[in-house]
Parts: C-alpha cells; structure tokens; sequence
C-alpha cells in the first residue's frame, strides 16, 4: 500500500487528515479514490492502516483500522554534518542518509567548500532537502522523518557542542585513529556525531579546531572517498557498530 506522513495532531482516535503535498501526491498522482485503502505514519513514530472515506476541498478524511510502533527506527540517535557539495550531491547523501537512519543532517559552509550558498538559496534547498528526506523516509518504511537543519558555518556548528555525543570527524589527513579503536574506547554512546568535509575537504585549523572541541579524527581507510561515498560509508559503519544496521525489528499492534 502506498505510504503518507501525517502529523500526529491530524490524527483523532481513528479519524485522520491528510493534507497539502501528501494530499496532493494521493489524489493527483496516485489517483486513488475513497474506499482505497493506504498506510500512514506520524511524527511520534507510529504507522496506521487506513481507508480512505471522503475528499473535501483541501484534505482527505481517513479511518484508521491499525496502529502499530512501526519499529524501524534505530536507537541510536545520529546526526550527519556535511560540508555543502555541487550540484545533486547533496541530494544524493540526503536521501541514502534518511534510507540509513539518520536522526538529523547539518549543512555547513568550510574553507574549502566549492559551494555557496547566500541566505535566500540556503532557506530553497533546505526546502527541498526536507522533500527529499520525506521521500525517502516514505520508501524505505521509516516511520519518522529526519530534520534538516539551515546550512551554517562550520565553526559555527563545532562551537555549539553537542552534550555526551560521540563526535567524530571523518578526515582524510588521519593515518592512525579508526572507528574501531574507537569503538573500543566508547561502546554505548547516547548518540553520534559524523562530520564529512566537503569535496576540498577540512583544513587543518578546521580539524584542529573540531579537536579542540571534543571530536576524534578517525580514517575510513587508505583511499580517498568523493564527499557523497565518504558519507554513505561512514554512516553504514557507524549504524553498524552503534545502531541497528544489520539486526531485525518487529512492529508491536496498539
């Protein structure tokens, strides 16, 4: 059955509404039709079996037959800061990111980024960005939705701290420290931090500075990784030894 995000405040016992680009996308694209019957997931991690009842102007009503915590989100909560890279790299690492697991991604403008953004194309491919993660999240059966923060400097996100995360910066200047001598240091951290320079990569003051705030320079291996492949591994590597990549879940009916 297709899949819909709703918010969890649009939902009344089993009555719901769908509404905006999910409307959109059910009544123009799918074309589907009151009777038919579709999946919907919230923001409180939660999935419904529904049916569509009526279409009014600017929403759909729907009966809700099933609940269920979906769970296929993993527990470790992990956030991904990405340098901004040209053209639909960004869009590619949004997507695998979300199909990952991950909690939330920060855009951040470095020394060596190629691409730049002024404020009002910042507030755009966030904007579309959101999209993107929505998309993904609605494929691969994720039942929460990542946040996508604005695009910000990255002395400015290292500064910000990030309480009793592990932070990890992934440079390719590290020659020694791996994820697995990390791993054996820190087993059970509350959440991670994954930083991935942009296609010019961090600079040395850049990675000095992370350091000095707490991050490990780690190394995904001898060869250098474009931006985008850098990302995809890192957060596979971090989901498996930390989260849930690998292991099996079942949802739980309401």
């Amino acid at each position: 059955m297709a899949r819909f995000f709703v918010l969890k405040k649009n939902i009344q016992g089993n009555h719901g509404i769908i509404d905006g680009r999910e409307l959109r996308h059910l009544r123009q694209v799918l074309r589907l039709a009151a009777g038919d019957r579709i999946t919907v997931f919230d923001d409180t991690g939660w999935e419904h079996e529904a049916v569509i009842r009526s279409f009014g102007s600017e929403s759909a009503d729907i009966e809700i037959f099933r609940s269920y915590e979906a769970q296929r989100e993993s527990a470790l909560d992990l956030t991904l800061a990405l340098g901004l890279t040209k053209g639909d790299k960004m869009d590619f690492v949004v997507e695998k990111a979300t199909e990952l697991g991950i909690s939330r991604i920060v855009p951040f403008a470095s020394v060596h980024a190629v691409a730049k953004l002024d404020a009002a194309r910042a507030e755009k491919r966030a904007g579309r960005w959101q999209k993107i993660a929505l998309s993904a999240a609605k494929q691969s059966g994720r039942a929460r939705v990542p946040e996508i923060l604005p695009p910000s400097e990255f002395r400015d996100f290292i500064a910000q701290g990030s309480g009793d995360a592990l932070k990890l910066l992934f440079w390719e200047k590290e020659t020694a420290e791996t994820l697995n001598h990390v791993h054996a240091a820190q087993p059970a951290p509350p959440s991670v931090v994954a930083v991935i320079g942009p296609e010019g990569g961090l600079s040395d003051e850049e990675a000095a500075l992370a350091t000095e705030h707490g991050f490990y320079t780690v190394s995904l291996g001898r060869r250098i990784l474009r931006a985008e492949t850098a990302a995809v591994a890192a957060l596979s590597i971090v989901q498996f030894l930390w989260g849930d990549l690998g292991q099996q879940s079942a949802g739980a009916d309401r």
